[in-house]
């Protein structure tokens, strides 16, 4: 599968994990590189569930931010 993925934009990815917080960065690592699950993520940072879930959402927004480079329209900045 990962050779279907366009390099240009895996750069794109790449800049854009960089640019999101760190603690967003860690997030987004823990689930999807280590494969953790939220619970488990949960009782690793010693929070609950539901603030890992809250977390995530940022962090996917965060990232969701940086690949759009300003090229959202501006009914989508909500």
């Amino acid at each position: 599968m990962e050779e279907d993925i366009d390099p240009a934009y895996l750069r794109r990815l790449e800049t854009a994990f960089r640019s999101i917080k760190p603690k967003h960065q860690r997030l987004i690592l823990m689930r999807r590189v280590d494969g953790l699950s939220y619970a488990e993520i949960a009782e690793r940072l010693g929070t609950s569930v539901e603030q890992v879930e809250r977390r995530m959402a940022q962090a996917i927004l965060a990232l969701d931010r940086a690949m759009d480079e300003g090229r959202r329209p501006w009914w989508r900045f909500w």
